[in-house]
């Protein structure tokens, strides 16, 4: 049963960020995967605190919250893409300023989720 709320949160999170990707067009800088990192750090970090609160009975909601959702909306293997691209063309700060920024906001931005999580008690 829990593969079902793995698949119905994927299929979401996927159709998601393939919306979200369509803001990467015409630009060096990659928009979309950026945001649906940051969005989905965010998320991961309120929503897996505001479940283990509401939901303790319920723990497939979160695997399809998190597993599924989630993990469709975000994407590493691109980002990691993204970077590959952006060494092979020798664009050096932008890859590192990116790099940066999706880790640092990402860790930050996940702690915010999780500070505001909390408190919804």
């Amino acid at each position: 049963m829990q593969y079902i709320f793995v698949f119905i949160g994927g299929m979401v999170g996927a159709l998601l960020r393939y919306f979200i990707s369509f803001l990467n067009d015409g630009t060096t800088f990659p928009t979309g995967t950026f945001i649906a990192n940051l969005v989905g750090a965010f998320l991961m970090g309120y929503l897996s605190t505001i479940t283990i609160q509401y939901f303790k009975d319920h723990p497939m909601f979160k695997k399809g919250l998190t597993t599924g959702f989630l993990g469709a909306l975000t994407t590493f293997s691109t980002f990691q893409l993204e970077l590959v691209k952006m060494f092979h063309h020798h664009s050096f700060i932008l890859l590192f300023g990116y790099a940066l920024a999706n880790y640092i906001l990402g860790i930050l931005i996940c702690g915010l989720g999780v500070k505001l999580g909390g408190r919804t008690k």
